[in-house]
């Protein structure tokens, strides 16, 4: 491999340091922060008895009349199965893989029509690893990118109606790693790892309205957050090769800009011991366009008189703004024992052209069950969701063309109390 074909493979290589991992909602979102919304399919903003009111509607707390904390994680097991366009290349699957995220929302409402709350989630991201030594590992190897939300919320009841409103923060602290190799020739391999943290800041705004006494009207929005990483690109030792002044160890820096979110969602009481819930979700993922990769030293090509730094490199993703459809429902079979069920379809963002092994995204049906029991002022819930993607078939003339099918479980277990 020749030094201009190395730096190509150099470069591109740390464009795609902030390219999406495989997650359970389209594109790269986490919605499953409550036992309750994951055994409802994710229907949950215009629920009024949703625990996780931070999350899914703020605006909820204004309702409440004492203090509610709801903990709990998410068990995410996700897999990809790839079969090669090459002929002679059996089908190649992403090694096992089980992430826990947590979440937490405490509500605390106070003088009758206030209340404030605050909520932690990781809204965005997850993992996707292939085995390190798969035929595709020049394009990617494996990826983790990690967010934490950070969530305080302020929420008002209008004084003789129905009507809630809340506005909140957001602030995102984010992490994220990316393995790839570099195959100059038959013996000389080497590994490359990029790593960087960043931080954003979003606003947040809810509304809750009954306009009768069964019927729930939600609406929740979450502002766009652009995240700034400082990161570095790291080589195997290439020390004594050919290729040692060219593989350097240095700083870089990019920034990806998290999507807006809008939310709707109505709720009906249909009798007693049944609720009926409907969401729709709409996600500017147009918000993703492109990541742009700054180098912090020396180009091996640099030209005298021009700056001497490696320049900018762009990654073109090009994604759409997309749509979710959710259903679930709630019945208490006996009391204060209440089971559930959902079902959601969720529409890809991610566009033929820039799909890859890092996101073999397709639209996607979830079902859903769950359970939920309530002592005291205690609550436990669990949910699962069997999240199915559709098969993705890439045919761009690329290394890694075949079809991708993708597919996870995903179990949330909680616990509450002030119920």
């Amino acid at each position: 491999m020749n030094r201009s074909k190395i730096l190509a493979v150099l470069v591109s290589g740390a464009a795609l340091m902030m390219a999406p991992t495989a997650v359970f909602a389209a594109g790269f979102a986490n919605t499953a922060h409550s036992g309750v919304a994951t055994g409802m399919g994710g229907a949950a903003t215009g629920n009024p008895n949703e625990p996780n009111m931070n999350y899914y509607n703020p605006s909820s707390m204004a309702f409440q009349d004492k203090i509610k904390v709801y903990a709990g994680l998410t068990l995410l097991a996700p897999g990809v199965k790839h079969q090669p366009a090459r002929a002679g290349i059996g089908e190649v699957k992403t090694d096992d893989a089980l992430f826990p995220p947590p979440n937490l929302s405490l509500a605390i409402p106070f003088a009758g029509n206030y209340a404030v709350g605050l909520g932690v989630t990781l809204p965005w991201g997850l993992a996707i690893d292939w085995p390190e030594d798969w035929y595709g590992r020049e394009t990617f190897v494996g990826q983790s990118l990690q967010t934490v939300n950070v969530n305080p919320n302020f929420a008002y009841k209008i004084p003789g109606i129905d009507l809630a409103l809340s506005v909140g923060g957001q602030f995102i602290f984010s992490s994220v790693t990316q393995k790839r190799a570099i195959v100059a020739d038959s013996d000389t391999e080497f590994g490359v790892e990029l790593g960087g943290n960043g931080f954003g800041v979003g606003g947040a705004a809810s509304i809750m309205y009954k306009p009768v006494e069964d019927l729930t009207l939600g609406f929740s929005y979450r502002s766009r957050v652009k995240l700034n990483f400082d990161g570095v690109i790291h080589f195997d030792d290439p020390t004594g090769t050919a290729f040692e002044n060219i593989l350097i160890d240095q700083d870089i820096s990019t920034d990806i800009t998290m999507p807006d979110t809008f939310n709707l969602g109505i709720g009906w009481q249909v009798f007693d011991k049944l609720f009926v819930n409907l969401d729709v979700s709409y996600i500017l993922w147009s918000t993703y366009d492109r990541v742009v990769v700054e180098f912090s030293e020396q180009s091996p090509q640099a030209v005298p008189g021009q700056d001497p730094r490696q320049p900018s490199q762009v990654s073109v993703s090009d994604w759409e703004n997309s749509m979710t459809f959710r259903v679930g429902g709630e019945y208490e079979v006996i009391d204060n024992l209440h089971l559930r069920a959902g079902f959601a379809y969720d529409m890809s963002p991610v566009p033929e052209e820039t799909a890859g092994p890092s996101l073999p995204d397709n639209d996607r049906t979830v079902v859903a069950v769950g359970a939920g029991y309530k002592f005291g002022d205690f609550r436990l819930d669990a949910g699962y969701q069997l999240v199915m993607v559709a098969e993705r078939e890439i045919d761009r003339g690329t290394p890694v063309d075949g079809t991708y099918q993708m597919s996870a479980h995903v179990v949330s277990l909680n616990v509450g109390y002030g119920f």
